[in-house]
């Protein structure tokens, strides 16, 4: 008898990190909870994360983020989230173990809050693909080639599959597809995670993903926004408002024409 295909119902969700390029902000709040139009960037993505099917959210936050506690509290009555705190910032892969017992033996969702897609829902995408192919698979976007050393690059192998991801190629890049920081993984990639520190002095996720014997990627098609940088937050704020409120369009075009 075939075996049962497994699905996806566990997110971590990485949130410690410092958000030094959103300062002065980020000195009282979390860059997660800056508002995209009126709703905060990591409600958003919570909410995707739901809509996708996942039940059982971990959210990984410093221990000057417990503002994240209070705000979802209650909010979500049938989805359980759970918290802990990262003390000592070494990286997104000591980041990923502080879930680990939350994580046991299940496939999982792991997510970088720095990326927003509207108009389609990128947890979905990848819990489909995984659902199909039982694979571990990363979402990617095509950009232009002469920025690809601004981002962790796709090395593909054979249709979807591919060999890993190179961070921030400076000369020939492998494809014009950048990883968008969202997998889905299975367990085993938490074997991987060693204690081998970057030049910036952190323990990478990616070097563990590298590592898995399988890897897929999925392009994603959406409303793309880069919110490590204040640039994304506007333009991701503008496009938000400019759907929600019919008024705004004709604010920007005089805007505009001044």
């Amino acid at each position: 008898m075939e075996n049962s295909k497994q699905e996806i119902k566990k997110a971590v969700i990485l949130c410690a990190g410092r958000g030094t390029r959103m300062m002065p902000y980020t000195k009282s709040q979390p860059k997660e909870m800056l508002p995209v139009q009126t709703t905060p960037l990591l409600q958003l993505i919570v909410e995707q994360v739901i809509e996708a099917g996942v039940k059982e959210i971990f959210i990984v936050i410093s221990d000057s983020k417990e503002c994240i506690i209070n705000h979802f509290n209650g909010m979500y009555p049938d989805i359980k989230i759970s918290y802990a705190k990262q003390l000592k910032m070494e990286g997104t892969g000591p980041a990923t173990m502080i879930a680990k017992d939350f994580i046991k033996n299940d496939p999982f969702l792991l997510i970088f809050p720095d990326e927003l897609m509207l108009e389609q829902n990128p947890y979905k995408v990848l819990i489909d693909d995984f659902k199909e192919h039982q694979t571990s698979v990363l979402s990617s976007y095509k950009i232009p080639l002469e920025v690809a050393y601004r981002y962790g690059i796709i090395i593909p192998k054979e249709g979807n599959e591919i060999e890993g991801i190179i961070e921030k190629p400076k000369t020939n890049p492998p494809s014009n597809f950048a990883s968008l920081g969202t997998y889905v993984l299975v367990p085993e990639v938490l074997n991987f995670i060693r204690e081998h520190k970057d030049d910036e002095g952190e323990i990478c996720i990616v070097d563990a993903i590298n590592k898995l014997p399988k890897l897929r990627h999925v392009e994603l098609t959406g409303k793309r926004f880069d919110l490590g940088n204040p640039l994304g937050f506007a333009q991701a704020t503008t496009y938000a408002t400019y759907k929600a409120i019919p008024e705004f369009k004709d604010w920007l075009k005089d805007l505009i024409k001044e």
